[in-house]
């Protein structure tokens, strides 16, 4: 094989698929690569395999590991055991994990077509991800790894093989796609190797674990996937294909899954065609090589053809029995492997590092497999009041994350999980709020301005003394409306239990309402307004100020009222935080704030929560900003426009600007498709959001009189059909 580099010749580039030069300079020429061996000739690498004691697989894992080697006789000689007692030598690699070893092979080279696929459960875009909590949940489960348990129920044994339960293949296949183009958009330029892999190939070794598919009828596949490396298993597709995502995607789950439209799983004249294209593939490079220069096509075959590799085999606790949690081990792996030696989100690594902690959390018995289940993302709002009693609403699974890690006695042993995991010697509030938030509010990631809620609750959000330092649990009930209520009423009783529930409820309410933010444009002004606040004040600040008052308490159950009823004309109201007198009116804590008309004033914007909040405070840096900015001839002094002509202007401008992009897009859809709208699922979601505004203009704007002198009869005394939805739509 000739490993000589070639000088980068500019010329060489070649017309990519969208007729351009876009072929990048030759670097490295392919190396040729033999056909595959027939299945006969490798049983005696999958029993050495096997044999091998710390090895921890069955049959179709081993079968998985041995049919895609490149060179059969060398994988052999890194799995097999030599010698006896104390001469023995076994070649496979020891990796040190939180709870034990796990052992794999020495790096070897396997075909890409032949069971590998991407990582279907890539951890890069968790944060992204919607839940079966979310409002608009995603039409299909996200995914879940176990430990795939062997042998018969009277003595199982875990395996070093990871198990997921999928509805048939192609569902696997959509997960596969799904997953391929998740990480194209995720590279963003950072991690896309497709360029560096038609030069050279792949030069460091990918890691790939043994998963177990498990379909509806019980039928199964085994596939090798990629754990750290799987951004060049996606990029060597991509070189294969030209550089289309979709194309790649396509290649892959043709070549590896075979096809989706049968029930059960892979059979043997599927592989066996598998087989035969690798093995033409491999002769078409292997000619090609032979011309003086090699074309693009022996390019893009001869450097995706096969790749170097490791792959998990064994898992061991530290007392050399088979580990039990092969989830943890792998997610501990690829930690150290990979996630903190890349850019990926912030937001993604503390969503992989707070599910870990998770799973250690119910390893040692701090939380239920039932609060698991919800904090893990695996059951909807009904399905958390089925295993927790709690309300079936989403505000309640932002509480059992927060309930998990900082409630009780496990709160100090939660702590130190979050340091082991994130490397920190100290946990404050703040840097618990940051590592907890993407998960806190992954029942809200299709919310607008999720990034804002994500900013306030990662500044330390609801984690007052109250929350952090006292016992306290999540009330049980059916109507969301009546357990607020309830709360209420025991925490003005001075129940301390209920304030901190009233806090993490009603204060995670107005982070995700945007009345509680972190916002840089949140600023200390002298005018009530939207993005701005009467003075500075961190949201555990705000709240700790907010829980100390009983008007404090009722706007928070005000505002976790409102968002519970989730109906744009139900507001939260503000109620008076200290004894005053107000133009010769005494006002006690606790009492609601009337207008000039006798109706209780809502919350609007942030700036009503904060000075509700300390109205001395608020009114002497009023005064000193005001003076402030007089002496500086900035004092204004116009009159400020009613409300309803502000917000007709920021509806006209918001319509404005919504439809000059849909028409920038639609034109830009002539010359790159339809794909410039995003998913369908995205198309989805902005017509809904769409329909929901013409649904409340249509409902509670202006109606033409003449219109309705048109009108026939019946159609004046029907009901109006869109009024569930109207109210049923988001606050």
């Amino acid at each position: 094989m000739s490993n000589t580099p070639l000088a980068p010749d500019p010329s060489e580039s070649e017309p990519g698929p969208d007729g351009t030069n876009s072929l990048p300079p030759l670097l490295r020429r392919p190396d040729p690569v033999p056909a595959p061996v027939s299945l006969s000739q490798l049983r005696g690498v999958r029993k050495a395999l096997l044999d091998n004691p710390r090895c921890s697989l069955d049959e179709p894992a081993a079968n998985a590991i041995t049919a895609g080697a490149v060179d059969p006789l060398r994988l052999r000689a890194l799995v097999e055991v030599n010698g006896k007692g104390e001469q023995t030598v076994n070649l496979l690699t020891a990796k040190p994990i939180i709870d034990g070893t796990l052992f794999v092979t020495g790096t070897h080279a396997r075909y890409l077509d032949l069971d590998v696929l991407p990582d279907f459960i890539n951890q890069r875009w968790a944060h992204l991800l919607r839940t079966p909590m979310d409002v608009t949940p995603p039409t299909n489960p996200v995914p879940m790894y176990e430990t795939l348990q062997a042998g018969t129920d009277d003595a199982e044994r875990p395996l070093a093989v990871l198990t997921v339960r999928m509805r048939d293949r192609k569902a696997l296949a959509q997960a596969v796609t799904e997953s391929m183009r998740h990480t194209h958009q995720a590279q963003g330029g950072e991690n896309d190797y497709t360029d560096s892999v038609l030069q050279q190939g792949v030069k460091e070794p990918l890691t790939l674990i043994v998963v177990r598919i498990v379909y509806d009828d019980n039928s199964t596949d085994t596939y090798l996937v990629a754990g750290d490396g799987n951004s060049r298993i996606v990029s060597m597709w991509l070189a294969r294909t030209g550089g289309d995502i979709d194309a790649a995607a396509a290649a892959c789950v043709a070549s590896v899954i075979g096809p989706t439209d049968r029930v059960g799983e892979r059979r043997p004249a599927d592989q066996r065609a598998a087989r035969r294209r690798v093995e033409e593939m491999a002769s078409r490079v292997r000619r090609g090589l032979a011309e003086p220069e090699p074309t693009e096509a022996t390019r893009r075959e001869g450097h995706t053809l096969a790749f170097p590799a490791i792959v998990v085999v064994g898992a061991q606790d530290e007392h050399g029995n088979p580990l039990p949690d092969l989830v943890a081990a792998r997610d501990d792996l690829l930690a150290n492997l990979h996630v903190r030696v890349t850019p990926w989100a912030e937001g993604a690594q503390n969503t992989q590092g707070m599910q870990r902690v998770y799973r250690h959390a119910l390893g040692d018995g701090l939380i239920s497999q039932n609060i698991y289940d919800v904090v893990s993302g695996r059951v909807g709002p009904q399905g958390m009041h089925e295993l927790l009693g709690l309300p079936p609403h989403r505000l309640w699974s932002a509480g059992v994350h927060q309930y998990a890690v900082l409630a009780g006695p496990r709160a100090a042993k939660m702590n130190r999980l979050i340091r082991q995991e994130f490397g920190m010697g100290k946990a404050d509030r703040q840097r618990i709020s940051e590592r907890l938030a993407p998960m806190a509010l992954s029942a809200y990631r299709s919310s607008e301005g999720i990034e804002q809620s994500l900013r306030a609750f990662g500044n330390g959000g609801t984690i007052t003394d109250t929350v952090w330092k006292t016992p306290w649990a999540l009330s049980f009930g059916n109507n969301p409306l009546h357990v607020l209520d309830d709360i209420l009423k025991r925490a003005l009783a001075g129940n301390s239990d209920a304030i901190a529930e009233l806090t993490v409820l009603g204060g995670t309410a107005a982070i995700v309402d945007g009345y509680i933010t972190r916002d840089r444009g949140s600023k200390e002004g002298i005018v009530r307004d939207a993005r701005s606040a009467p003075f500075r004040a961190t949201p555990t600040k705000l709240l700790t100020t907010l829980s100390s008052t009983a008007g404090g308490l009722c706007m928070l159950h005000s505002i976790a009222r409102a968002h519970v009823a989730a109906d744009p004309t139900t507001l939260p109201k503000q109620f008076h935080t200290q004894q005053r007198n107000l133009e010769g009116v005494l006002v006690q804590d606790g009492d609601p704030v009337m207008d000039q008309a006798g109706v209780q004033k809502t919350i609007d914007y942030e700036w009503d929560l904060v000075y509700a909040a300390d109205p001395a405070e608020a009114e002497a840096t009023i005064a000193m900003n005001r003076a402030t900015a007089n002496a500086s001839g900035q004092g204004g002094g116009q009159d400020r426009p009613a409300e309803d002509v502000l917000q007709r202007r920021a509806l006209d401008q918001g319509i404005t600007g919504v439809l000059k992009a849909a028409q920038a897009l639609a034109l830009l859809s002539t010359t790159r498709g339809r794909e410039v709208f995003g998913s369908p699922e995205t198309v989805e979601t902005l017509s809904e959001r769409l329909r929901r505004i013409e649904r409340i203009l249509t409902q509670y704007g202006p109606v033409s009189t003449a219109l309705l002198a048109n009108e026939d009869e019946d159609e004046e005394t029907d009901e109006n059909p869109d009024e569930h939805e109207a109210h049923g739509g988001e606050g």
